[in-house]
């Protein structure tokens, strides 16, 4: 009986942790813009309007720094009103990601600099669309496409066929155009000298 009741336990459990979506931190590279700035992030922090994550290079005169992330946002009405006499204060601001992460399979948790640190739900992930879960409400977020997004990536496929620029078919390369032919159909040309 004791056998019976713990191995029902551990199949609940097991399909309880099934159940629950998990998300890959690789999806999250790229640049995701903000499609609607009406939801805030809290008082202080308003409006994210773009996050860049990511390793990218950020060269300035002085230096060249690696970065994991770049973050785009608007203070929330309460940072405005506390900074009311700040002459050097700006109402957009844009931040360096220290870090991100997603623990617990939805909860991805953004370090900005060294002053905050930002928390979500996720609760859609995928290749173009973002959707965060904040305190405030559901914030969207969609990739923003690249040249270097668009460029597919090669293979390594089978060669099925060669030809020359003659239009013939021939075994092995030869000097001059040659026009392969992949077991995927797709061609591409390659020169060979």
């Amino acid at each position: 009986m004791k056998k019976l009741l713990l191995s029902t336990a551990l199949c609940l459990f097991c399909a309880i942790q099934m159940s629950a979506q998990s998300f890959n931190e690789e999806l999250l590279e790229g640049i995701w813009e903000n499609n609607d700035n009406s939801v805030e992030y809290s008082e202080y922090i308003g409006t994210i309007k773009k996050i860049r994550m990511g390793l990218f290079v950020e060269m300035d005169e002085d230096y060249v720094d690696v970065r994991s992330g770049r973050i785009d946002y608007k203070y929330g009405q309460k940072t405005i009103e506390m900074a009311v006499n700040d002459r050097r204060f700006d109402v957009d601001d844009t931040s360096k990601i220290l870090d991100y992460f997603i623990t617990g399979n939805n909860r991805l948790h953004i370090l900005v600099g060294d002053a905050f640190t930002l928390h979500f739900t996720i609760l859609q992930l995928d290749a173009n669309t973002m959707k965060l879960q904040t305190k405030k409400g559901i914030m969207t977020f969609t990739k923003a496409t690249t040249q270097v997004q668009g460029v597919k990536a090669q293979t390594n496929n089978a060669e099925k066929a060669r030809y020359n620029a003659k239009g013939q078919r021939i075994n092995r390369a030869e000097k001059g155009l040659n026009i392969i032919q992949s077991a995927d159909n797709t061609t591409r040309k390659e020169l060979v000298k």
